[in-house]
């Protein structure tokens, strides 16, 4: 008799732990089936989805997702069924879908583009899987649902999200001050101490600057300005990397009135699309997390992930097992190891 293979994608320490992990095992299957070639979803949706999750990284993007809703339900130490999950900025990952089948009290989708809740409402309906509303928009329009539909979200967590979002500060101060959340969490492979991922984001920035961003500027600029004269151009073109929305447009006025442009925080090599504000990409320090998050009213905890062991060559996979070893014996100091690491903020 066939009987299914099991994995371990989180360690058994508990019945949560067993249950997330059982779960995982049936979000895996289903997915190793799952056919969306004949599905709305367009090109660009069903060729990111298959890249990014369903391809040959789906079982470590499963393990994440399971990783993540257990350690966030331990730290809320209530039953699931009392619970409501938010996957911000959810995109076409696997952190809604494994979250739509633990039992949650509620499960909400995010994500700043309308299309991606179009994609993933067909995703849920293709798998049978129960998410109870799709928000797009940021964290503004997260609050203005919230008091509209009378919800809270115990738990709004991501996968490698954080560190895109425009103005940390005051997504952190607006998450606190609305109430709305007892636990922030998550991931983020901007791990700026390690030195192999901030060399791997010094040249993502390099490389999406180059190929889009500083083009972008100067046409918006030359459309703000047309009279303007090429040396002013190029100021400004530096000028106003890492700015979006009325920061952008405000600080080429500022210029040509010969005052102070304020600085971006934490701008490094980062960069960013200056009409969305989206793909800034936030690679700064754990000290730097604390202060953000700890201002804004939350505590803070900073710890490290872990590496991918299900790669197609076992050599590559023994060499991250034994990182996945160094990470845990070093305890804190594994995020110098890790491939990502865990920003938890948590009400006090």
């Amino acid at each position: 008799m066939y009987t299914e293979k099991k994995y371990s994608f989180i360690e058994i320490k508990d019945d949560k732990a067993l249950l997330i992990n059982d779960r995982a095992n049936q979000l895996y299957q289903k997915l190793l089936l799952l056919d969306i070639s004949d599905s709305d979803i367009d090109e660009f949706g069903q060729s990111y989805f298959t890249s990014h999750h369903t391809g040959h990284r789906l079982f470590f993007s499963i393990q994440s997702s399971a990783d993540i809703i257990y350690q966030s339900v331990k730290k809320i130490n209530k039953p699931f069924s009392e619970i409501s999950f938010m996957d911000y900025g959810a995109g076409l990952g696997t952190l809604f879908l494994l979250a739509g089948t633990v039992g949650f009290k509620k499960v909400y989708f995010n994500d700043y583009f309308p299309q991606w809740a179009g994609y993933a409402k067909i995703i849920c309906q293709k798998l049978h899987i129960q998410v109870d509303d799709f928000i797009s928009g940021d964290i503004n329009t997260v609050i203005d649902h919230a008091k509209k539909h009378g919800c809270t979200f115990d738990i709004v967590a991501s996968r490698n999200v954080v560190e895109h979002i425009y103005k940390l500060r005051d997504f952190y101060s607006k998450l606190y001050r609305s109430g709305l959340c007892t636990i922030c969490f998550s991931t983020t492979t901007a791990n700026y101490h390690n030195p192999v991922m901030r060399l791997k984001h010094y040249w993502q920035h390099y490389s999406a600057e180059k190929r889009a961003y500083k083009k972008q500027r100067t046409e918006r600029i030359k459309e703000q300005v047309p009279e303007i004269i090429i040396c002013d151009l190029n100021k400004l073109i530096e000028l106003t990397r890492g700015k979006a929305f009325d920061d952008f447009t405000k600080a080429v006025d500022l210029y040509f009135k010969k005052q102070p442009i304020p600085a971006v925080e934490f701008l490094g090599t980062n960069t960013c699309d200056c009409e969305t504000g989206v793909w800034a990409e936030n690679l700064i320090t754990r000290k730097s997390y604390f202060d953000i998050i700890n201002k804004a009213g939350f505590e803070t905890n900073y710890t490290p992930g872990f590496w991918d062991t299900h790669y197609k060559y076992k050599v590559v996979n023994l060499f991250t097992a034994l990182l996945n070893h160094l990470i845990k014996i070093c305890g804190s100091k594994g995020i110098w190891f890790a491939p990502f690491v865990n920003v938890v903020a948590c009400k006090k």
